[in-house]
């Protein structure tokens, strides 16, 4: 019996998902429930990135004093990914923070784009959908938080063994990286009331996609200004990735 051969997303389609994320998340049917969550985030990270920077250059110079002489040849890459790690583990608990107060908006959004691209007919409850749904994506946000949390604090026992800490930062890079495609996939997920287990394997299944959407999510939350509009467009991308995983699925 012939094997079928398992379809998957490319690189380059993830890069299109979320072009077209940005397109989506200011169109007339989406907008709306895009302008709050950003005002939101504007607070938030403004916030945020006052406190982080200011932590920065105290952690780098203690960084600089621990390194081994042995590893001195690679004390500007360590620099860097532990910079990059700070960036991404500050943004992201704010960012997450501002999407977890955002998140029933963010769930109508991931709706609204469904409906855009399945050509579903549209519920136009509006701010009504926002206060229904509210309760059960706020549980689906705590569930999101009960996954990471363990494997961020399993992650913070590696800052304190020698040696093995250097690799810390990239550890959290890539937790940080899949937490975001958990993030921002999820809300379409949730609505079609897939549960939380199901989403994961479903991401797992297509692991380098689903790993690089996240990469390049948290890249961009880590540049001022640009983060503000991040959550809206990485919502729209996320529930363009889940349509077509569907379509993989189903084929």
């Amino acid at each position: 019996m012939e094997q079928k051969v398992r379809e998957d997303i490319s690189i380059a389609q993830i890069i299109l998902f979320l072009k077209e994320g940005l397109s989506l998340s200011f169109s007339k049917e989406c907008r709306y429930f895009t302008i709050i969550p950003i005002l939101i985030n504007i607070l938030l990270l403004g916030l945020g990135g006052y406190f982080l920077f200011n932590f920065i250059d105290g952690y780098i110079d203690s960084l600089i004093n621990n390194i081994p002489e042995f590893l001195a040849f690679i004390k500007y890459i360590l620099v860097f990914f532990a910079v990059i790690s700070i960036l991404l583990g500050g943004c992201y608990i704010f960012s997450t923070l501002a999407t977890i107060i955002a998140s029933p908006f963010y769930g109508i959004l991931a709706e609204r784009v469904e409906i855009l691209l399945t050509n579903q007919k549209p519920n136009d409850d509006g701010f009504l959908d926002v206060i229904k749904d509210t309760p059960r994506i706020l549980k689906r946000e705590l569930q999101k938080q009960l996954y990471f949390i363990p494997r961020a604090l399993l992650l913070l026992i590696v800052i304190f063994i020698p040696v093995l800490n250097i690799i810390f930062p990239i550890l959290w890079f890539m937790l940080t990286s899949w937490m975001a495609t958990i993030q921002y996939t999820d809300y379409a997920y949730d609505n079609n009331k897939t549960p939380f287990n199901l989403m994961k394997e479903d991401l797992s299944y297509h692991r380098i996609p689903s790993f690089i959407f996240g990469v390049i999510v948290c890249l961009f939350i880590t540049i001022p200004v640009v983060n503000i509009f991040v959550p809206a467009c990485a919502v729209c991308a996320g529930t363009k990735y889940y349509v077509q995983l569907r379509k993989i699925k189903g084929s």
